[in-house]
């Protein structure tokens, strides 16, 4: 079981100033007060919607790992109320995506976007550290890879 590796006062400026270009308006209000606020998607990444019974482990090392072996290693959001997770990606994977059972949202959607210091529960927040910038996101290939994991398990 691997440690988290990044802390919530590593995110700052950097990934505040670049999410909230996703954000609905109110969105830095609602960060403010520490909830998450309604991002869309499309704009500057889209989301790859993951079941949480579709990822091994149940406590927070477990969860991590399962994302890490398949090298996706940041820019991925628990929403417990849900019971699900999303796996930012770059905009534009939404076109031609198929896996029905991991939907991947594009443009006219919108998800919960937790504050970039929210890494713990109780609500939405950070499971692997959130992006600043296109580079930071996770690569569509590392998350095809881990849905093709979770299939085969």
């Amino acid at each position: 079981m691997r440690p988290r590796d990044w802390a919530p006062a590593d995110m700052g400026a950097a990934a505040a100033e670049w999410l909230s270009g996703a954000l609905l308006p109110g969105g830095r209000d609602a960060w403010r007060v520490d909830r998450p606020a309604a991002a869309f998607t499309g704009i500057l990444f889209d989301a790859v919607q993951i079941p949480r019974g579709a990822v091994r482990g149940q406590d927070r090392g477990e969860v991590e790992s399962c994302f890490q072996q398949a090298d996706v290693d940041g820019a991925v959001i628990a929403d417990p109320f849900h019971t699900i997770y999303y796996a930012l990606v770059a905009p534009g994977a939404s076109q031609g995506w198929d896996l029905y059972e991991f939907p991947c949202f594009g443009p006219s959607h919108s998800i919960p976007m937790p504050p970039p210091h929210r890494a713990d529960p109780p609500g939405v927040h950070w499971v692997l550290s959130p992006p600043d910038g296109p580079e930071t996101l996770c690569e569509v290939e590392w998350v095809l890879e881990l849905i093709a994991q979770m299939s085969a398990s």
